[in-house]
């Protein structure tokens, strides 16, 4: 399936299944889980959740050197709304 990414690209990413969808959903809100307004999020669970997305999504590194790190990011992070149903585009496929 592919996901777009705005100001980045399209990218082929691996269809997962509904219980990995599930997982990432549940890790997902379990970062931002009993943050109140100026909380900041737990850094390394972040990064821990999208290094989960890119090793779902099936996107190499070879690919995502051609990017900056905030880009990088903000691939793995539309990938997560894509797969989790939470992509206000809808589902891009």
């Amino acid at each position: 399936m592919k996901v777009q990414v705005k100001d980045v690209g399209e990218f082929e990413v691996k269809n997962i299944s509904y219980s990995e969808a599930r997982q990432l959903h549940r890790e997902n809100a379990k970062t931002f889980w009993n943050m109140n307004e100026g909380d900041n999020v737990d850094p390394d669970k972040y990064y821990e959740l999208l290094e989960k997305v890119k090793e779902l999504s099936g996107i190499k590194d070879g690919v995502l050197k051609e990017y900056n790190m905030i880009q990088v990011d903000q691939i793995l992070q539309s990938v997560l709304l894509h797969y989790t149903g939470l992509d206000p585009k809808g589902s891009g496929d």
